[in-house]
């Protein structure tokens, strides 16, 4: 299909890289010398406005990977424009925002995919076929534990100013938590939350705890900016056995999965171990649902209904830990 991109940074050069098949009809960022050097390296045009790639570039789906406060802005243009999107998470900074996204892409009759691609790393979509093949049995609950390593000058980036983020740590890597126990666990309702400015002198969080549950299965989860070494862990819980998913390769280790299979007598379980190629190919496959969605039909894997449910549950812990400044808990 014909793909448009609007922002030039780290993530809007992963998605164009990794733009396989399809036509890159053009880019845009207000900094453009970000655009062009982005144009030279994926063979396109640099647009000089956000107006002229959605209206001139034929564009048929628009990437929208900028700061988030302009996230629900881009996407509202692209959908009176009738272009589909794929809008990196969280989509939008207040919960209102993403609905009045979802209203116009509705009345546009476009589709919207939210940018949660670790539903499309390996050991994710291992651990998927797994549950649907019933080999936890029953679930019961989920951990994830997921953090930044921390560098010197953070506290200065865009991730660290409120109005242009609409939040911190909770919104910035606990958002893709939140949609995986979405997706795993169902919309399970918070039940308690500490969320803090731990170390960095900022006016936004930096690590946050939440508990969340419903009458069968419950979930917690921690993210943190004050991690030190990149992490990710995540494990899943059910009445036959566990999943533990480690790392997202690169600088968060190798990803790798390992399958506990209870057995009838109990005891010592049953190990799989899974490990994977450190080559990303969940931005690819992220787009590869939204495309295949607008082509056949398909389910969407991240919709907007998930980060509805996400957007709702960071903005009400932050409501409960006097984070009340922060554009997120609107």
């Amino acid at each position: 299909m014909k793909v448009a991109i609007l922002g030039c940074g780290l993530i809007g050069e992963k998605r164009g890289k990794q733009l396989t098949g399809h036509q890159i009809v053009g880019v845009f960022d207000p900094d453009q010398a970000k655009a062009k050097k982005l144009s030279q390296e994926l063979k396109t045009k640099a647009y000089d406005s956000e107006d002229k790639l959605l209206s001139g570039s034929g564009a048929e789906i628009v990437i929208i990977a900028t700061t988030n406060n302009k996230l629900a802005p881009l996407a509202i243009k692209a959908a009176g424009a009738k272009i589909h999107i794929l809008v990196e998470k969280p989509g939008a900074i207040t919960l209102k925002e993403l609905e009045t996204v979802e209203a116009v892409a509705k009345k546009n009759k476009v589709a919207i995919k939210i940018g949660f691609n670790h539903r499309f790393h390996p050991a994710l979509l291992k651990a998927r076929e797994l549950i649907d093949q019933g080999a936890l049995g029953e679930m019961m609950f989920l951990r994830a534990r997921y953090g930044h390593g921390g560098r010197l000058g953070m506290e200065k980036e865009w991730r660290s100013v409120p109005e242009i983020a609409g939040g911190g740590e909770l919104l910035d890597q606990g958002i893709h938590v939140l949609d995986l126990i979405f997706w795993i666990m169902g919309p399970l309702s918070l039940q308690s939350s500490y969320v803090t400015t731990s170390f960095w002198k900022t006016k936004v969080d930096d690590n946050a705890v939440l508990t969340l549950a419903n009458e069968n299965s419950w979930a917690t989860m921690h993210v943190s900016s004050t991690e030190w070494k990149n992490t990710f862990d995540l494990e899943i819980y059910g009445h036959k056995g566990k999943i533990l998913i480690n790392g997202l390769g690169r600088s968060y280790g190798k990803e790798t999965l390992t399958y506990y299979k209870m057995l009838p007598e109990m005891g010592p379980p049953e190990i799989q171990n899974f490990d994977f190629p450190e080559t990303d190919l969940s931005w690819e496959l992220d787009m590869k649902n939204l495309v295949d969605h607008i082509q056949k039909g398909t389910p969407l894997w991240g919709d907007i209904n998930s980060a509805k449910y996400a957007l709702s549950q960071i903005r009400q812990a932050y409501k409960q830990n006097g984070f009340g400044h922060l554009p997120c808990s609107v």
